[in-house]
């Protein structure tokens, strides 16, 4: 069943232009934020802690999945699912926090900075709490020695612990020296422990001709969730940055740099390992640790191993600008691991599942990095192939492979790897071998047969798997599911319209990205609206929940 309304067309900018000043705009949207009152209140009653939904993806092993029982949903009940009440998210066109839930809160934060507490049963707003820089990560709720805490990440390069009853600051911590690091990536959690990825802006600020390029070296760390307390930090490049070149009437270029990481680590307590994926490099030298999977030890941060996928990427946003002097001599291709690694077992092996921006999908061994299969499933780009993640359902033995292959990375100079495949795939983990694959089934025509702008076919956000249903969200605005076994379209429901919002006028539905889709007893919560390149903007926040018959 899918619920469509009729779609307006809308301007296209040029693609490159807006690259540009989407990313230079970006670096000035540090304004405090704004807390907006509420058409409605929350029942003063004590807030439950226990959470059914918290960070990235369920578990430590970032699979995205969750069992049937959890799940509460069947392909049959798809059908009784509507919107139950949604949320405007002020100050933002592309949301960018993930939600935690509770059995009676939702907790979830806006474009500048603004972190709610609302009652999942009518989203009203118990609390507010006011960070002061966009909140780019999944809440999450971790017990302690303090009691519960809601952490949090910022655009700011800072980790923030509240009270979830009150919304109160327990404490906050930088994560990294350089000026222009920032959080993108999710925290994972184990034994009172967060563990940490930094990437940074500065890929962007390479831009302007009169700036030093570059210095950021990504990092990820281990922080006391009860203090805030940096227990350890590694480095995912082990030099520290030097000249390389003095030039005349331009700052000294610098290197190596880069290498940040974009997702969110995943967590292997048996061997005492994290894993994190890489991202390219921002200047010359290129090194061995950009576009890599890197596998550190969870008590110490060393290093353990590390395998490469993409040689020689050293790429920044000066790129896109011809003859621009901060360029590196490489100009890569951008090819990312933005999606996090993934754990799992079948039939008694374990598997590190990783997707690359290229297309490319590799099932590692956990225990040295070695390469066991590839498959190249996209054409790939600076926006292509797996773009923010993959799920995978442990007991049928099957990874869900997104493809976006947005066509904004062709219009920047990449010509990528053939023509665009949008479209998804179930893989066997322990072969790699195709089960099944569709097309995406994405639409962006409106009611008079004419395309929409800023509409896109790919799949970006990540998928979900929810028992015998694979959600697969696309840029067109569609949340869309399908049978686990088959691939069997079984539900669609488009968010691109307006919707009236519970905290006073109307939500925007847009593309559906980042994030994705949450289930947990029978609701699915997510975010509608992702107006960065290009794409449809929106800023909904939309529970979802099962009909009476």
């Amino acid at each position: 069943m899918e619920m469509k309304t009729h779609r307006s067309n809308r301007s296209r900018r040029p693609a490159q232009h807006l690259y540009l000043t989407t990313a230079l705009t970006s670096l000035l949207l540090l304004a405090a934020a704004t807390v907006h009152s509420d058409t409605c209140d929350a029942p003063l009653k004590p807030i439950d802690l226990s959470p059914v939904i918290n960070g990235w993806s369920p578990g430590i092993y970032n699979q995205r999945y969750t069992a049937a029982a959890v799940a509460q949903l069947t392909p049959r009940s798809l059908n009784t699912l509507t919107p139950a009440w949604v949320f405007a998210l002020p100050d933002t066109d592309a949301p960018r926090s993930q939600p935690a839930v509770t059995r009676d809160t939702v907790f979830i934060a806006d474009g500048n900075g603004s972190v709610y507490a609302l009652d999942r049963q009518n989203g009203c707003t118990r609390w507010a709490f006011d960070a002061s820089s966009m909140v780019r990560t999944a809440l999450r709720l971790v017990a302690t020695d303090a009691g519960t805490l809601l952490t949090f990440g910022t655009l700011d390069g800072e980790l923030f612990a509240v009270e979830p009853t009150t919304g109160k600051l327990v404490w906050r911590t930088r994560v990294s020296d350089h000026p222009k690091a920032m959080i993108s990536g999710s925290t994972a959690e184990l034994d009172g422990i967060l563990y940490q990825g930094v990437s940074s802006w500065e890929v962007f600020w390479a831009a302007l001709p009169f700036y030093s390029c570059c210095t950021f070296r990504g990092a990820v760390l281990a922080v006391d969730a009860s203090t805030g307390d940096i227990l350890w930090r590694s480095h995912t490049i082990e030099g520290v940055p030097a000249v390389t070149e003095s030039r005349f009437l331009l700052p000294d270029r610098k290197g190596p740099s880069g290498a940040p990481v974009w997702s969110h680590p995943t967590l292997d307590p048996t061997r005492r390992r994290l894993y994190v994926g890489t991202g390219e490099n921002y200047s010359s030298p290129a090194t061995d640790t950009s576009d890599a999977i890197l596998a550190f030890d969870l008590d110490t941060g060393k290093l353990i191993w590390k395998q490469q996928f993409t040689q020689d990427d050293a790429w920044n946003v000066a790129c896109v600008v011809k003859g621009h002097p901060n360029c590196p001599e490489e100009n890569g291709g951008d090819l990312d691991f933005g999606a996090p690694p993934i754990l799992v077992t079948v039939n008694g092996q374990d598997y590190l599942l990783a997707g690359q921006k290229s297309g490319g999908v590799f099932a590692l061994d956990p225990e040295d990095g070695s390469l066991l299969w590839e498959r190249h499933l996209g054409s790939g780009g600076k926006a292509g192939g797996i773009h923010f993640g993959m799920a995978v359902d442990p007991l049928r033995g099957t990874l869900f492979v997104p493809i976006s292959d947005r066509d904004v990375g062709r219009l920047l100079g990449d010509s990528g790897n053939g023509d665009p495949l949008p479209s998804l795939h179930a893989l066997d983990i322990q072969t790699g071998e195709t089960r099944w694959a569709i097309d995406s089934p994405a639409d962006c025509l409106n009611a008079h047969g004419e395309w929409i702008d800023s509409c896109y076919r790919g799949l970006s956000a990540p998928t979900s798997v929810a028992g015998d249903i694979v959600f697969a969200p696309s840029l067109d605005g569609v949340l869309r599911a399908f049978h686990a076994d088959t691939g069997a379209a079984l539900w669609s429901y488009d968010t691109y319209r307006q919707f009236p919002a519970v905290n006073g006028g109307m939500a925007e539905g847009g593309a559906i990205d980042l994030g994705g889709a949450y289930v947990a007893d029978g609701e699915i919560f997510l975010s509608s609206g992702y107006g960065l390149v290009d794409q449809i903007p929106g800023n909904a926040f939309i529970l979802f929940r099962q009909s009476l018959p």
